[in-house]
């Protein structure tokens, strides 16, 4: 049982963090895959929304979870551990998009990495409606500047904060970006007439 400073007071996520942080750090392994578990599964969707394969994605989580106990000592929790670790699958992930881009340089053959739009796991584009399937097409003609604001916030549901220490900028750039990505959303769903049923 982790215990807090206050038996009274009601242990936060982030209390939890940190103690699970402590116990890592004086050797208790077990404590890794609690503190990671209830992340497998959105960071598994995240891998999956880039490189398009689902063991890959595996891979890439699995992968990301190792470097993670790797370094873990050195994690200062300034930021939350989702973060963190959301980083790190994003760059393994950017890592492997970026040999697969060789690998077609080299080959000259395309076929093998064909990139769909799909913005989220296969499990949850079965459910999406026609109407979300043309959302997500959209936002995927935004820059990928703007996407990655949109999909940090509304499919991470990440706050301000956690969006900007993954971007590595500040708040104010943040809400910039997320403001200007919304403007050129609809700009192009109204291109297609469909703006009365978005805006309103």
């Amino acid at each position: 049982m982790i215990e807090t400073d206050n038996p009274h007071r009601k242990q936060t996520v982030r209390d939890k963090e940190i103690q699970l942080l402590k116990q890592i750090k004086e050797g208790d392994d077990k404590a890794y895959i609690e503190l990671t578990g209830p992340y497998r599964e959105r960071l598994y969707r995240k891998a999956v929304s880039m490189v398009k394969d689902g063991d890959d994605a595996e891979d890439i989580v699995q992968d990301a979870l190792i470097s993670g106990y790797r370094s873990i000592r050195n994690f200062r929790a300034e930021s939350g551990v989702y973060t963190w670790l959301y980083r790190i699958v994003v760059n393994k992930s950017k890592d492997l998009l970026a040999k697969r881009k060789r690998a077609r340089e080299n080959s000259m053959d395309d076929s093998e990495f064909q990139v769909t739009d799909d913005r989220m796991s296969f499990e949850k584009k079965v459910e999406l409606s026609d109407e979300s399937n043309y959302l997500i097409n959209k936002i995927n003609e935004l820059e990928d500047i703007y996407k990655e604001v949109i999909e940090l916030r509304y499919f991470e549901e990440m706050s301000y904060s956690q969006i900007a220490d993954i971007l590595g900028t500040n708040i104010g750039t943040v809400k910039s970006r997320l403001f200007k990505a919304k403007e050129f959303l609809k700009h192009l769903i109204m291109k297609d007439g469909k703006g009365e049923g978005f805006f309103r």
